[in-house]
């Protein structure tokens, strides 16, 4: 574990390698065997650097080593050394007697940097580059372009730097023929610096030999009796959160190799990893922190009397979560009541003895920190279990849930026991991994979107089994069971429309949703459905009501009424109220709408004869099927047009009052559809009068008037008997536009 954790520190986070692998005496040496030689290397190089470039460097240059050899020479003046007087008269005697010396016998004493100890610093440098450069192709092997940004750069670069020093660059190449062999060797080398050191000189030297032995020599750590001499390794007493940080690393680097890994951060306390996982479009993005607290607990305990730090925090040791996309939660008036589950990793490194089953002690830890965080699913990683049989990551994992009985616990929660041993096969750790990863990703891939799933009880039932208790032990009248497949198969709540849906955060899931409403119940008669309906109509100002809230009120009336319709068995004897269409005005264009709009048109008038019998005094359910076959045509219509598509329109579709308003404020794009009606309008459509023509404009101002009335019908404001037969003879057969405005449409604007 210590040796894969060499590579993954130096290659996630370098900072963290210095905090934690270090130099440490007392303890015992791992065997030098191949698979752990290279993550020796590679710690030793970096455990060893700073003692390097900090210390021992730094005296050197300081106090540099030198010899000061004295040679006589001969040379014309001026003389640069100590001028010998007697060997120059001699000399110049016994050539020219008598004359004036022309050459001079000096003694000169020049200073070199060429000593065995100034050898020996240069040819270290050299040494640890080359070695730097192998494990650097190493690394360039193993983890690709990623080696560029590696650690070991800056070392190669530090040892070019060093190496520039002016005496240092002097002898580097008598230095680089020693360590090719040309010219000695780097041991007889040390020897001749072991031989010239004397007591009380410059100790660098002494240190630089001492260093080079440790480069070799140190081994990684590993708990047995201690050896005399230093090892290289991590504070044994933290094996359990190295273990944590084995995984941690061992997990980016298994993303990163699949090009899955988004952003990593090292930091302590905010160590945490994005990624994707999954293939097309099943991949989602996920982040996994390391010993955090849960962002957002989905459950919340707490203390009666209310008591500071009463409930016990937990903090897992991973947390794996989905944020892409972003994990669903009922928030209302900034309460959270629920948010979606993600899933606990514990991570054990000790050996459990306590039974060859099922380690006990974590497990009920689990359940215990599932319980407070309302999560659902967690894994026991452990490094050993008792036994012997798992001590290896292919080891049998298994998994604990409660048994299917009647019980007061959660009966989907769930604790995984998974082995998981650090390995020099990471082709084993890595299916670990994956299959974790795999398991995760099933749980996690699909949004768990609340939604309205109420079902209605008998009143008679209820009436009959008289109060019940609520949740808080409240008196409840129940006229619904409301199931939340969100949360689980088995949550299932007793609620009251009227006191808790869509105004119960704690009851009612979906009260932050955009335009969500309480469930209607299925009406049985004309006196059901009226109620049913006022339930559905928009309160507020009709002045503020926009297009998407009219919207959302048309399709519910149209939904329940079609249901209403079912219900009562006239769904399947529509045609006879189709033919009364001919009998309001439509006989001449009926066959010109589709079969879904024909049936919007015979439902408003089997409403209309239902609300008759019973007295209503509100027709808006059938003015909402009427207008919604002239928006139907309109819409198509305007979609015929060349160059207009949906984008064009804010809703992403021509609507009811899509033609006014462009009319009125969007000229290129009424330019684009008057160039069309140009050539296909057909102004006279009164049959009983040739002379009588109509306008686009006209039909526009038609539309605009039923397009108020539409949004008062999804309004609380009621449309009466009478009112209601002026505005379907305005539609169909009558009005301004004479023929109706659906007519007009029909045959003034013919598709092609």
């Amino acid at each position: 574990m210590q040796a894969r954790l060499v590579a993954l520190l130096l290659r996630y986070d370098e900072r963290g390698f210095g905090r934690m692998i270090g130099a440490r005496t007392r303890q015992a040496s791992e065997q030098d065997t191949l698979a752990l030689r290279r993550y020796r290397d590679l710690g030793a190089v970096f455990v060893l650097r700073d003692d390097l470039f900090e210390d021992i460097l730094p005296r050197i240059v300081r106090r540099l080593s030198f010899e000061s050899p004295r040679a006589m020479v001969i040379e014309e003046p001026p003389a640069r050394g100590r001028v010998d007087w007697g060997r120059t008269i001699d000399a110049a005697w016994a050539e020219r007697p008598g004359e004036t010396p022309l050459l001079l016998h000096t003694r000169q004493q020049r200073r070199t940097f060429a000593t065995p100890e100034n050898l020996l610093a240069v040819l270290t440098l050299l040494e640890y580059q080359a070695e730097v450069q192998r494990l650097l192709w190493d690394e360039q092997i193993t983890a690709g372009s990623a080696a560029l940004q590696h650690p070991l750069n800056e070392i190669s670069e530090r040892c070019d730097r060093e190496l520039a020093f002016p005496q240092f660059a002097g002898i580097r190449g008598t230095a680089q023929q020693i360590l090719t062999g040309e010219d000695g060797d780097p041991e007889t080398l040390e020897h001749q610096v072991r031989e010239r050191l004397i007591p009380g000189s410059n100790s660098a030297y002494e240190d630089l030999l001492a260093w080079r032995a440790r480069l070799h020599a140190v081994r990684l750590l590993r708990r047995s009796p201690a050896d005399p001499d230093d090892v290289l390794g991590a504070n044994p007493d933290r094996d359990n959160y190295l273990y944590q940080i084995w995984i941690f690393y061992e997990l980016a680097d298994l993303l990163r190799a699949r090009a899955c890994l988004d952003h990593i951060d090292p930091r302590q306390g905010q160590m945490h990893i994005r990624f994707r996982w999954g293939e097309g479009d099943d991949a989602r993005g996920y982040e996994l922190r390391h010993d955090q607290g849960v962002p957002i607990p989905p459950a919340r305990w707490g203390a009666e009397p209310l008591r500071r730090h009463a409930v016990p925090g937990v903090r897992p040791d991973f947390y794996l979560w989905r944020v892409s996309p972003a994990a669903m939660r009922v928030e209302h008036h900034g309460k959270l009541f629920w948010r979606e589950p993600g899933v606990v990793w514990d991570a054990k490194y000790y050996r459990e003895r306590e039974t060859s089953a099922a380690p006990s002690s974590p497990v009920k830890r689990m359940i215990a920190d599932l319980t407070l965080l309302g999560e659902r699913h967690g894994t026991l990683l452990f490094a050993f279990l008792a036994g012997g049989a798992t001590t290896t990551s292919q080891g049998r994992s298994y998994r604990l849930r409660p048994a299917d009985r009647d019980q007061s616990i959660v009966p989907d929660q769930q604790v995984a026991v998974q082995p998981l041993c650090p390995d020099t096969d990471l082709h084993a750790v890595q299916t670990t991994l994956t299959a974790l990863l795999n398991v995760a990703h099933a749980r996690l891939r699909e949004p768990r979107i609340p939604r309205c799933q109420g079902v209605f009880l008998d009143t008679l039932s209820v009436a009959e089994r008289g109060a019940l208790l609520g949740r808080d032990g409240e008196i409840l009248a129940p006229d619904l069971v409301c199931p939340k497949p969100h949360i689980g198969p088995w949550r299932v709540d007793l609620v009251n429309r009227d006191a808790h849906c869509c105004r119960d955060g704690r009851l009612c899931h979906i009260i932050s949703q955009p335009g969500s409403a309480p469930p209607v119940r299925p009406p049985r008669n004309a006196r059901e459905l009226l109620a049913e309906l006022e339930r559905l109509f928009e309160a507020g100002d009709l002045d503020t009501l926009d297009e998407e809230a009219v919207e959302r009120v048309m399709s519910r009336i149209e939904a329940l009424t079609r249901r209403f319709v079912e219900i009562t068995g006239a769904l399947k004897d529509l045609r006879r109220y189709e033919a009364k269409l001919g009998d309001i005005g439509l006989d001449r264009t009926l066959h010109l709408l589709g079969a879904t709009e024909r049936e919007s048109l015979a439902l408003a008038i089997y409403l209309r004869d239902q609300l008759d019998e019973v007295g209503a005094n509100d027709y808006s359910a059938s003015i909402i099927h009427v207008a919604r076959v002239l928006e139907r045509e309109l819409q198509r219509r305007i979609l015929a047009v060349p160059g207009v598509s949906g984008a064009d329109f804010p809703h992403g579709k021509p609507t009811l009052g899509t033609l006014g308003g462009v009319y009125r404020r969007n000229p290129a794009l009424w330019g684009t559809i008057t160039a069309h009606l140009s050539q296909v309008w057909v102004s006279r459509v009164d049959p009983d009068d040739s002379t009588f023509a109509v306008s686009v404009e006209q039909l526009i101002m038609e539309v605009e008037q039923l397009v108020r009335v539409r949004n008062e019908a999804a309004h609380t404001t009621p449309i009466p008997r009478d009112r209601f037969r002026t505005i379907l003879r305005a539609l169909c057969d009558g009005g301004p536009l004479r023929v109706g405005a659906l007519n007009v449409l029909l045959t003034a604007w013919p598709l092609s």
